[in-house]
């Protein structure tokens, strides 16, 4: 096979055209493609992990939401137990009402100052009452289930000492005893506020 057959050249020309195609195919068009697909597969991972933060972060939100929600809920329950302010003149006309109940003379009703904490305000009473044990009982029962928060705390009883005539009937009517508590109401602050607002 010799150099100077045309066919030899021909074919020699025609791989030279090849090779030259294919070189200039590969690094201008194929090369190219090449880096633009690596790129878009970088870009693409990219769309999927911040996919994958955006629903973590909805699906947090979602959680966020309900607990916020099921907090107003429980906020709203608070604010009927917390009244705005304090209401002496109520309070007193309820305990008056349970003493009526229970048969108990109050022989002492004394507001005492307010105390401030973080969000409320303490309203405590010095209250001192005859009665019986088992009245003193009912009469707690009847505090506990009044529509606000009230606390009992600081009791003192004292036994009424009784005639030795009164000892002697068969039933004792009266009262048996003197007891000294203080009753504690709770009031939201003036400058709380809270506002219902959404998640954003």
């Amino acid at each position: 096979m010799s150099l100077k057959d045309p066919k030899v050249q021909i074919a020699v020309l025609l791989i030279l055209v090849v090779l030259i195609g294919t070189y200039f195919w590969y690094h201008s068009l194929y090369q190219p493609i090449l880096a633009e697909k690596e790129e878009k597969s970088e870009e693409l991972q990219k769309l999927k992990a911040n996919l994958g933060r955006v629903k973590l972060q909805a699906a947090q939100r979602v959680s966020l939401q309900q607990e916020y929600e099921s907090l107003q809920e429980q906020w709203r329950v608070v604010e009927t137990l917390l009244p705005k302010e304090r209401d002496m003149s109520d309070f007193i006309r309820q305990l008056h009402r349970i003493k009526g109940k229970v048969d108990a003379t109050i022989e002492r009703l004394s507001p005492l100052p307010a105390i401030s904490k973080d969000f409320y305000q303490e309203n405590p009473y010095e209250v001192e009452v005859l009665i019986t044990y088992h009245g003193l009982g009912e009469f707690f029962s009847h505090v506990a289930n009044l529509p606000i928060i009230v606390d009992v705390s600081d009791v003192d009883l004292i036994a009424l000492v009784r005639r030795e005539e009164e000892e002697k009937e068969r039933e004792i009517v009266g009262p048996t005893l003197r007891s000294r508590f203080v009753l504690t109401t709770y009031s939201l602050l003036e400058n709380v506020d809270f506002e219902e607002e959404t998640i954003p």
